[in-house]
């Protein structure tokens, strides 16, 4: 017996409680608008496929910032472990010898 395909994706997601990623064959892109509202609403990337296989992804610009925002949150992270790691090692300088040192590296 066959499940269709919805009511699987809504056992897993009762399950595991996430969506599964949206997969689109790109045929269905031509519908520009209908695309869109489904990359919008989607709390995910929508996955474009051809012949059955992943192409591409496309995503909000809301998830898009979201993305982008974490991965400078995992950066500045690892700046401050790293400013951390040269305190504990005592590779610092005092303001006054940091203010020397730039000015005399840039003719100041």
């Amino acid at each position: 017996m066959s499940v269709p395909y919805a009511t699987l994706e809504a056992m897993i997601v009762a399950q595991r409680g996430c969506e599964m990623p949206r997969c689109v064959p790109i045929k269905d892109i031509k519908n520009t608008t209908e695309f869109a509202r489904i990359v919008e609403e989607s709390p995910e990337p929508v996955i474009v496929t051809r012949n059955g296989r992943e192409a591409f992804a496309a995503m909000s610009i809301e998830l898009l910032d979201s993305l982008r925002m974490e991965r400078a949150r995992a950066e500045l992270y690892r700046l401050i472990d790293e400013a951390e790691e040269d305190s504990r090692a005592g590779r610092v300088v005092d303001a006054r010898e940091s203010n020397r040192r730039t000015r005399e590296r840039y003719g100041l």
